[in-house]
C-alpha cells in the first residue's frame, strides 16, 4: 500500500488567494494533498481532530495561514496552534499581502516558522516546501517547531534564464 501524500493546509478567506496558492503548489510539482479552509474555525476543527486522534494522525506537511481574515485572524489561529502540545511539530508559515515589520515580528513571536509575502514565486514556494519535507523527515525525537529557523522569505525570487 503506497504511503499517503503529505497534506498542505491553507487557511485563507479569499477564494482567489486559495486558488493561486493551489496553482503555485501544483507548479512546484511535489506530490501532495491540498486542503483549503475558508476560515480559521474550520481549520481548528480539522487540526483538533488530528491532535486528538489515537493513534496520532500524521500532521500536515505545512500550514499556510493568512493573517487578515474575517472572524478569527491568522495570528489568533497561530496562537491556538502553538497552545496545542500535539501540534508542536506543525510548521506554520504566515502568508500575507503586507510585509509590515510589526506583522513579521508578531509572527515570529507567536511561533511561525516563516513569513511569506503574497504572491511568492515558484522558486520561493519550492524552497519552502523542500524545507518542510526535510523537517518532516527529521527523527521524531528531534522535532520541535523551534528547530526550523525562522526567516522572512522573499517572494520575488528572480527566475534565471536557462
Amino acid at each position: 500500500m503506497p504511503a499517503p501524500q503529505p497534506q498542505i493546509f491553507v487557511v485563507d478567506d479569499e477564494p482567489d488567494d486559495i486558488f493561486f496558492l493551489r496553482r503555485l503548489v501544483q507548479m512546484v510539482g511535489r506530490p501532495h494533498q491540498f486542503q483549503p479552509f475558508g476560515n480559521a474555525d474550520a481549520a481548528i476543527v480539522a487540526l483538533s481532530a488530528i491532535a486528538s486522534s489515537e493513534p496520532r494522525a500524521e500532521l500536515p506537511l505545512v500550514c499556510f495561514l493568512d493573517i487578515k481574515m474575517v472572524g478569527t485572524s491568522g495570528f489568533d489561529l497561530l496562537k491556538w496552534i502553538r497552545g496545542q502540545k500535539a501540534l508542536d511539530a506543525l510548521p506554520v508559515i504566515m502568508i500575507s499581502s503586507s510585509d509590515y515589520p510589526d506583522d513579521v515580528d508578531r509572527a515570529r513571536e507567536l511561533g511561525a516558522q516563516a513569513y511569506l509575502k503574497k504572491y511568492p514565486s515558484v522558486q520561493a514556494m519550492e524552497k519552502v516546501l523542500a524545507e518542510a519535507e526535510n523537517f518532516a523527515a527529521s527523527p521524531p525525537a528531534k522535532k520541535t517547531f523551534l528547530q526550523w529557523t525562522y526567516r522572512f522569505v522573499e517572494s520575488r525570487d528572480t527566475v534565471l534564464a536557462k
